[in-house]
Formats: structure tokens, sequence, C-alpha cells
């Protein structure tokens, strides 16, 4: 007896990996996009200047990634060494922002909560690292570290999501990601556009079908894995599971607004990944990455990607590009202590684009219904954040929800 068809709703990263990975298991696959574009938030620019990352400059690296890279013929490029220091500003950038004390509050805090080290449920990130870590570990380490991740405020984030210990229903499952030989993260030489074609490329000569600017509606005897953002798959699902819908209408959705700049290469510059800013030392940006020090080729010139918004200021991305830029340069400035004319600068939106991992949502994964039967959902919105985990999550549903699909 034949299998039917699966349909894959979206064709972002999370709806190609999902493609990728049910075409390898031997299902017949069809991806359906609204847009005209594939890759969802992920899209490289390429400038006379160097490479410009509208999302992610690169994902951390795991065994399922590198052997997908291999298949479908897509090389990855591991940070360089100069990549290797990570700074956070206290008065200025710091490898280390604590103080004696502060640091020495650690251990100490560890032992004393040795028994309870596992978060409450809905308790806070800065809650948490108040109560384990201290005040000036919380403040300038752990704050602007996950801000920097998930853009959101410390004093709602879940702790329990974040670090993976939420009790989520059996439906929300998904596997950990297996350590690689080359470890860190990672990128395509070209940019992580170049993983997206890789990817579309894979699905076209395997003879999957990727319909673009299409709206396609849930039908009940059809499988289907919904790969779409909290928000759309809130909309996409209304009619056949409307609890499901009314639960993820409710997840609260961040803007981001990433300003990457390019400067002549006797410019300021620090070497390392980038620097994070906590809250408290006067920058409106949550932080810079220093993209040619990062991965080679993202120049000729010096490259720095400036990340803005997220909980604390979503309403950024309503700015004019002349103010935008103008903040930038007062971030800048005043980072390195000096004034230099940009090259040139590239601006990207994101509206609504990332969830925020607050209580709220570990109150809403802790009791979403399953879906209907053949319909299964992957997401970052799903209790796991960042490309990799997206992934695992993605091969969880092939191997154990999708494979019993008739």
């Amino acid at each position: 007896m034949s299998r039917k068809p699966i349909t894959v709703v979206g064709a972002g990263f999370s709806g190609l990996v999902t493609a990728y990975l049910l075409s390898k298991a031997g299902r017949e696959v069809r991806v359906i996009e609204k847009n005209s574009r594939a890759g969802g938030l992920i899209q490289t620019i390429h400038t006379k200047h160097g490479l410009v990352e509208t999302a992610a400059n690169g994902i951390l690296n795991s065994a399922r990634l590198e052997a997908m890279c291999a298949d479908i013929g897509v090389p990855l490029l591991s940070t360089r060494r100069d990549a290797r220091k990570r700074l956070i500003f206290r008065a200025k950038p710091r490898q280390l922002p604590l103080k004696a004390l502060e640091a020495v509050r650690i251990p100490f805090g560890v032992a004393a909560n040795a028994t309870r080290l596992r978060p409450q449920p809905c308790e806070t990130i800065a809650a948490w690292g108040r109560r384990v870590v201290g005040n000036g570990a919380t403040d300038y380490l752990l704050t602007p570290a996950l801000g920097g991740i998930y853009a959101g405020d410390a004093d709602r984030l879940s702790a329990s999501l974040i670090f993976g210990s939420a009790a989520l229903p059996a439906h929300l499952q998904t596997y950990r990601p297996a350590k690689a030989r080359a470890r860190g993260t990672v990128a395509p030489p070209r940019g992580m556009q170049q993983l997206i074609d890789g990817l579309r490329d894979y699905l076209e000569s395997q003879g999957v079908e990727i319909v673009f600017q299409t709206n396609s509606e849930l039908k009940d005897a059809e499988p289907t894995v919904v790969c779409l953002p909290a928000n759309a798959a809130s909309a996409y699902l209304k009619e056949h599971a409307p609890d499901i819908a009314a639960r993820l209408a409710r997840v609260e959705m961040l803007s981001l607004l990433t300003v990457t700049c390019f400067f002549d290469q006797q410019a300021a510059q620090l070497k390392g990944f980038g620097c994070l800013f906590p809250r408290d030392q006067g920058f409106r940006a949550r932080g810079v990455l220093f993209n040619d020090c990062i991965f080679e080729g993202r120049g000729p010139a010096h490259a720095e990607t400036w990340i803005f918004g997220g909980a604390l200021d979503g309403d950024i991305v309503e700015l004019a590009d002349d103010q935008i830029r103008e903040t930038l340069l007062t971030d800048r400035d005043r980072f390195y202590g000096r004034s230099d004319t940009p090259l040139a600068t590239e601006i990207t939106r994101w509206p609504n684009a990332l969830p925020h991992y607050s209580i709220d949502l570990e109150r809403t994964l802790s009791d979403l219904p399953a879906p209907p039967p053949n319909t299964a959902l992957v997401g970052n919105y799903l209790g796991r954040i960042g490309l990799a985990k997206i992934l695992e999550r993605a091969a969880y549903v092939v191997e154990t929800v999708a494979k019993g699909w008739s």
C-alpha cells in the first residue's frame, strides 16, 4: 500500500530541513510557501564591501548538520581564531566583566543551591540568576549573554525553557544535538544563503515540488508538517485545531533590527566574535558582531553588524533610516571613543520576528494540545530556539511522528 505524500507548510529553514529529512526517509514531499523565495528570515546580500546577513550569520555545529551539509554539497567554515574572544561592555569592552567579589560569589551560590540548581516552574532568568550566581553575574554575564540570543527581557525570560528543563508535552519532544567534529559556530563560505540554496537545489534534484506564492489549507486526511512562525501557524490551524490556534495567537513576538556597516581597514575595530551591552551601560544596541573576524571572506572592508530591538526596544523598527544610522553611530562612537565614517550601511527590519521565551510562553507550551492526526509542528517557538535545535526538532518529527503516517 502506497503512503500519501507529506505536505510541508513553509519554506524557511524549518521547512527546508524538514523536507530534506522526509525525502531522505523515502517519503514523497511537497513544500508550500506563501512568499516568493525560500529561507524566511535568512538571506545573504553580496555587496562590493562584503557580505550582509539579514538574520543568522552562522549556525551552531552538530553531527547532524555536518552530515546534511556534506550530503547536499555545502562546505562549512569554522570561526577564525580571532573570534574566540567574546566581549561584554562594562565601562569598556572586557572578556570578564565581573569584579572580584562578584566572581567569587558564583561558586558559593552554586554550592548553596546544589539541590535546587534546576529552575523552578515559571522562574525568570533574572530570579534564577540572582538566586544562584548573584547580582553581578546576572547583570553583566547572564542577562547580556542570553539577551543576545533570545532578545528577551531577563525579568520575563523563562529559565526552564532556556535551560531545557521545562516540562513539555510528549508531542513537543526533540533530540539533543550530537557533537560535531568541528565545534562552535560554522557557516558556508558564501554566507547563510548558500545553505538555503543548497537545501533547495537538493530537494529539487530529488523531485520535491516547492510551490511559491501559494496559501494552503489544512486538510483532515493529508499528512502535514507545519513549519511556520507561531502567529502564522495559529492562522493556519484556526479551522481544524482552534484550541492550538488560540494559544499560539497569544505567543508574544519580538521585533528586531540589524545594521551591517562597512568601514575601511583603518577604522577603529576590535578582534573577537563581538561585544554585548548590559542595559545599564548606556547603549541602545543589544550588541555588535565583528563579521570579518568571525569568518573568512566577509570583507574586503571591515564589517560590523549592530543588533537592536527585542523585548525592551521593539519600537526601534519604526524609526526612519536616517534616525537608525544616527543611533548606530552614536553607540559606535561611544564604544570606540572615536568617530569613523561608514563606507556603506544596510538596515534590516524584522517586525514580530522572534518568539519571546518568556514565562508566558512556558505556560502556553506546558499544556499545548496535541495537533490533529497526521499533523506535526516544527518551529522556533516550541521550546528550543536556534537553527541547530530546529534541525533536531525536525529530525524528531520525521523519525518518530511522521514515520507512522500512512
